[in-house]
């Protein structure tokens, strides 16, 4: 009897003893994940709340503004550049965490999620603050999953889905004019036309529908550029020229259905992509007419695809 008490004793000691050695009196809890996404993108993402809440879909909770995973609640509070605090609340525990986002290249970053909380000396409720430590850093996992899912997903940020890709072997006939104000789509097939005449004079044949440019000048007048890819070259004059697209050049791509305003949003969320991307780029801009305008009368059913030089 005299040695099961000791044997108890020294148990009870070594538990205690582990518990003290092995869960420190500050607990540190910590995930990251790596994402195929800019950093400058994920920062976008972390300064807006709006994007924070939909990208964690029924885990958010309208009622109480939380996130709520496992049972572990989440609290959004204002982000501060790279930054944004998180409170978290679990059963037993109240504490604060941050969300942050790393570079790792231009491509890539890391998101990363941390916290930190004294324990208790008292060894139970150091257990117990152990335990819910653990389910912290499980539930703080999924959400920065659902984080990084989301904002890899272009169209999540920047309301227009932009794709890159690779040039082909492409060779342009282009036209040019001026214009006291934005061109109409009568001076735009008005150049094409002219276009798609030289061309079928040499038996040669349009491949696509008409690319624009238009670019504002000093003086508020518009110079407007319009071309038509080809089969093959052809002689070239004052008025028609020819030029060949890089090949293997790089552009990012971004479709738009819609009006003028609507071109213009899809215009600005490229450049932003752009910008997020740190990507010089080499040239201007322009736009494919994927549908015929002339036939689409509809504005909000025109169909145009713009092209982002990048390098």
């Amino acid at each position: 009897m005299k040695y099961l008490k000791i044997a108890v004793i020294i148990s009870i000691v070594a538990a205690i003893g582990y518990l003290y050695f092995f869960i420190p009196t500050h607990i540190k809890v910590s995930n990251f994940i790596e994402s195929k996404s800019p950093e400058l993108r994920v920062v976008r993402f972390i300064d807006n709340h709006d994007l924070l809440i939909k990208s964690v879909g029924n885990y958010y909770d309208s009622t109480s503004k939380k996130i709520i995973i496992d049972q572990v609640e989440f609290t959004l509070n204002k982000a501060l550049s790279n930054v944004i605090q998180l409170n978290v609340t679990t059963k037993r525990l109240q504490v604060n965490s941050f969300i942050t986002a790393n570079i790792v290249s231009n491509e890539t970053s890391n998101i990363s999620w941390f916290s930190e909380f004294q324990t208790s000396y008292n060894p139970l409720k150091r257990w117990q603050d152990y335990n819910e430590a653990v389910k912290i850093k499980k539930a703080s996992a999924k959400l920065i999953k659902l984080f990084n899912e989301f904002v890899q997903q272009p169209i999540n940020i920047y309301g227009f889905d932009i794709k890159e890709i690779t040039l082909k072997d492409t060779i342009l006939i282009s036209t040019k004019f001026t214009s006291k104000s934005m061109p109409t789509n009568d001076q735009i097939y008005k150049a094409a036309k002219e276009l798609t005449t030289y061309l079928t004079s040499y038996q040669k044949k349009a491949l696509e529908n008409p690319m624009v440019t238009v670019l504002e000048n000093n003086i508020n007048d518009f110079t407007v550029m319009v071309g038509i890819s080809i089969d093959g070259e052809i002689p070239t004059n004052e008025k028609f020229t020819i030029k060949k697209m890089p090949v293997f050049g790089k552009m990012f791509v971004a479709d738009v259905i819609g009006n003028q305003s609507t071109i213009n949003k899809g215009y600005a969320a490229v450049k932003l992509f752009l910008l997020d991307s740190k990507r010089p780029s080499p040239a201007v801009p322009f736009e494919l007419l994927v549908n015929d305008r002339q036939t689409v009368l509809d504005s909000a059913q025109w169909k145009t695809r713009i092209f982002y030089p990048v390098m």
